[in-house]
């Protein structure tokens, strides 16, 4: 099973462009992990921005591919992530938290890859029996 899923490109953009459930909570680990999975289908990553409270040991910059990419956070960027990678608006994912059961986890990828995908990040981790509680 892939970790990560994208809207595929000619459904349109709903709240977010698909789904990504990282393997822990190390930021630096997994957003290294996340911007090598997408370098080959958007191009590479110039920023993150994340929600910090969903990670552990969050890095200013990480170095992906030969490259510094900067992290950053938002409050309100509730289990999401940001990736810009050049384009003019950045790609908004769902993130998954690590702990999640696997059912649990293609489900929420699944919704949030579904077709004019307008649920809130916070309704989908519901739906799948996954908590929105803080570490």
């Amino acid at each position: 099973m892939s970790r990560l899923r994208l809207v595929p490109g000619d459904t349109g953009r709903g709240i977010m462009d698909g789904g990504w459930w990282p393997r822990s909570r190390d930021a630096a680990a997994e957003l290294t992990e996340l911007v090598i999975a997408l370098a080959d289908r958007l191009g590479m990553a110039t920023r993150l921005t994340i929600d910090f409270d969903d990670w552990q040991h969050v890095p200013l910059r990480i170095t992906a591919l030969g490259r510094a990419i900067r992290v950053g956070w938002l409050p309100h960027l509730d289990h999401m992530v940001a990736v810009a990678c050049g384009r003019a608006e950045p790609i908004l994912l769902l993130v998954i938290p690590s702990e999640t059961s696997r059912p649990s986890a293609e489900e929420a990828l699944a919704k949030a890859t579904a077709p004019g995908g307008d649920v809130p990040p916070e309704e989908i981790l519901a739906s799948c029996d996954i908590s929105t509680a803080r570490p």
